[in-house]
């Protein structure tokens, strides 16, 4: 379905960001329940989100399967995405067991694994926009600053490691909520050091998006031979790890694109 998909690069471009998105979201909710204590409500309308999203991507993979042409080398292929929208919960209450019913509402771990199934089959995109600017590396240095900055604080015996990193996230994301806040000289010159790594972060950040998306007008460019070329020595790239499956879908794509010529 991808590569049919990509002939019309516009709607394949909202299909990606769409469904990242609702990955995002995922990962979204699943921060908020574990950060802050949600009322009754607000934890209900999440829940409803978060299976709502979990629908969406049902509907996605089981359409995939219909439009591929090979439906066996696509299970084989998408198994931790088959895997990841199964609902275990209603499957083990539908059958009773109780102390299963009790492991699977460990639901946050489950999502999170959901979440990073859903996000790796867009992994290539991820990986090009980290690396645009360099950005991966300020991500690196931030979360080294995050890291030194909270056993700094708790050295200085001004908060528990856990506050130290909720504070040194907070200030290196230039949020500033104020709930807590150092006092000392020391603790002062590191929330100096992080405010700084953290402005530098937010402004690559913001340049990143705008090279990313100002970059992906000239990628639309690319007619749908080279993009299918491009995709082609990927794999090659990888030639090792390749299996006999993937050598038959780059002999179909090949010989597709030579009918074509």
């Amino acid at each position: 379905m991808e590569v049919r998909f990509k002939e019309n690069k516009k709607l394949y471009k909202i299909y990606e960001y769409s469904m990242v998105s609702l990955a995002l979201i995922v990962v979204s909710i699943l921060i908020f329940e574990l950060m802050f204590n949600l009322s009754e409500s607000a934890s209900r309308v999440l829940y409803l989100l978060d299976n709502a999203i979990l629908g969406v991507f049902i509907v996605d993979y089981i359409l995939r399967l219909i439009v591929s042409t090979n439906k066996k080398v696509f299970i084989k292929k998408n198994v931790l995405d088959l895997i990841a929208i199964m609902p275990f919960s209603s499957i083990f209450r539908a059958f009773r067991l109780a102390r299963l019913v009790r492991l699977a509402r460990l639901s946050k771990f489950n999502r999170l694994i959901r979440a990073s199934v859903w996000l790796g089959r867009f992994k290539d995109k991820l990986l090009v926009f980290v690396k645009t600017n360099g950005l991966i590396y300020m991500i690196v240095v931030t979360m080294l600053m995050i890291l030194v900055g909270a056993t700094g604080i708790y050295l200085l015996g001004e908060m528990s490691f856990v506050d130290g990193i909720w504070w040194a996230f907070v200030t290196a994301t230039t949020v500033g909520y104020g709930d807590i806040s150092p006092v000392s000289l020391g603790g002062r010159v590191l929330a100096g050091v992080l405010m700084l790594v953290g402005i530098g972060f937010i402004g690559m950040l913001t340049g990143t998006i705008a090279t990313y998306f100002l970059a992906g007008d000239k990628r639309v460019q690319k007619t749908y031979k080279d993009e299918m070329l491009d995709l082609v020595k990927d794999k090659l790239n990888n030639f090792e790890e390749l299996t006999s499956d993937d050598i038959d879908d780059i002999h179909f794509v090949l010989k597709g694109l030579k009918n074509k010529s």
